[in-house]
C-alpha cells in the first residue's frame, strides 16, 4: 500500500485515480500521521468491502477494549461483578 498526503490527494487526485489500476490502496497522511485508507473498490465488490472493514472495526476495538481491561485490572471481573456495574450503570442513567 503507498501513502499518499492530503495535501497531495487534494491537488492530484484525477491523476492518481487514474494512474492507479491495480494498486491495493493507500494510506493518507496528514502532518506525518496516518489519518485514512482508500481501498478501491467497484459497484459489485462494495457491499463485500464495507462488510470488511466493519468487521476489521469491531475487531479492533474488541482488541483494544481487551488490552484496556488488562491494564486497569477488568479483564478479571466475575460475571456477576459485570452485571452488579452494568445495574448501577444503568441506574445512574436513568436519573
Amino acid at each position: 500500500m503507498s501513502t499518499i498526503t492530503l495535501t497531495e490527494l487534494r491537488k492530484k487526485t484525477n491523476k492518481r485515480w487514474l494512474t492507479s489500476a491495480g494498486h491495493d490502496g493507500w494510506v493518507v497522511t496528514a502532518k506525518g500521521r496516518p489519518v485514512a485508507i482508500l481501498t478501491p473498490t467497484s459497484a459489485d465488490t462494495l457491499p463485500a468491502t464495507l462488510a470488511a472493514l466493519r468487521s476489521a472495526r469491531a475487531l479492533q476495538a474488541m482488541s483494544s477494549l481487551q488490552e484496556t481491561a488488562k491494564a486497569n485490572g477488568t479483564a478479571r471481573l466475575s460475571m456477576a461483578a459485570i452485571d452488579t456495574e452494568i445495574a448501577a450503570a444503568r441506574r445512574a442513567r436513568r436519573k
